[in-house]
């Protein structure tokens, strides 16, 4: 009884020593302790930054960009890139206000918006694998295109008036549970379907093959191109979420809302761990990093930056967090490495 009782202590210990080093070699890891480090000081420094109307903000602006970021390091991970995804979020929140503003039931003007991101996404997907045109040259003409198509339909001016009772909740701008609101249970259920998906199925695997090598992938029998097309469709579907929400958050559209997303995501999709050049990356490093870009403007905004340093600063604090990224993923390896 006594070798069995020891036998499990053992087992139980070596699980846990398994999880730690898992979680310690986690690139996002280091980011999110040094991201609790800043926040306690802001705390101090800034009497505003720990107040429920502040963090609410904080909250409300890194969903908007979390979609975003899960749908770039799955593009990333299937070694594309989507430059489109500011346009797309805009032309979709440009679709939902303008569906409510013409009478057309909430669900309705949703599944709009999402048909329009998913088209879209797939459009980029055959321009890419069927047309062989670069995926930066084919996602750049889509992020014109998508924001022109919104800038002629809306002529110039903000969608407004289209805000409903229920959008309200979906927006964020009031509370479901305490201090619980609808977007944040929908970016965690995206984030672990996504992430499980990713990891868990055979099909989500496939693109970490792809991603790390095409040629390789397509040897081993798998068809790249659909997991590309599938990529950019899951692209343009987060966009098309993030439009969604973007238009209840801010409760007008104007034409040009979309205007530097594209590089926040990938912003967040590289601080979170994802590889520009394919086969890394995850959904939790999207929020991490989605999390790191909106507290970064906060701060600059909360101690009063100028303007125009603001994307000084912002530019700055991606090169921190990579680099802070990469030397604790070196100090996880040493201690991976030592537990042997």
């Amino acid at each position: 009884m006594t070798t069995l009782t020891t036998e499990r202590a053992s087992a139980t210990t070596d699980r846990i020593s398994a999880l730690r080093i898992r979680i310690l070699r986690d690139p996002s890891f280091g980011i999110l302790v040094l991201l609790v480090v800043v926040s306690v000081v802001m705390a101090f420094v800034e009497p505003t930054f720990a107040t429920a109307g502040n963090l609410t903000n904080i909250i409300n602006a890194m969903i908007t960009v979390s979609f975003l970021a899960i749908g770039m390091t799955v593009v990333l991970i299937a070694g594309g890139l989507d430059l489109s995804v500011g346009s797309v979020m805009a032309l979709t929140a440009g679709v939902v206000a303008s569906c409510l503003n013409n009478g057309m039931p909430l669900a309705v003007a949703f599944l709009a918006a999402l048909a329009v991101g998913a088209g879209i996404g797939l459009i980029n997907g055959l321009l890419i694998t069927k047309l062989g045109i670069p995926d930066f040259i084919a996602t750049l003409a889509m992020l014109g295109l998508a924001g022109g198509l919104l800038l002629y339909w809306t002529a110039g001016v903000p969608v407004l008036g289209y805000m409903t009772n229920a959008y309200y909740y979906i927006g964020g701008l009031r509370q479901l549970i305490g201090p619980i609101t609808v977007p944040m249970l929908l970016v965690v259920a995206v984030g672990i379907a996504v992430s499980v998906f990713l990891r868990r199925t055979t099909y989500g695997v496939k693109f970490y093959a792809v991603g790390s090598s095409a040629t390789g992938a397509m040897n081993a029998g798998i068809r790249v191109d659909r997991i590309k097309i599938a990529a950019y469709v899951i692209s343009g579907l987060m966009a098309a979420i993030a439009g969604i929400h973007i238009a209840g958050r801010t409760t007008t559209v104007p034409p040009l809302i979309g205007n530097g997303y594209e590089i926040s995501a990938i912003a967040a999709a590289v601080i979170g761990g994802a590889s520009l050049f394919g086969g890394k990356g995850r959904v939790i490093g999207a929020l991490v990093g989605a999390l790191t870009l909106t507290l970064t403007r906060n701060i600059i905004n909360l101690t009063g930056v100028e303007s125009s340093w603001q994307a000084v600063v912002t530019g700055l604090v991606l090169i921190i967090a990579v680099l802070a990224n990469q030397a604790w993923s070196g100090i996880a390896r040493s201690i991976g490495a030592a537990r042997r």
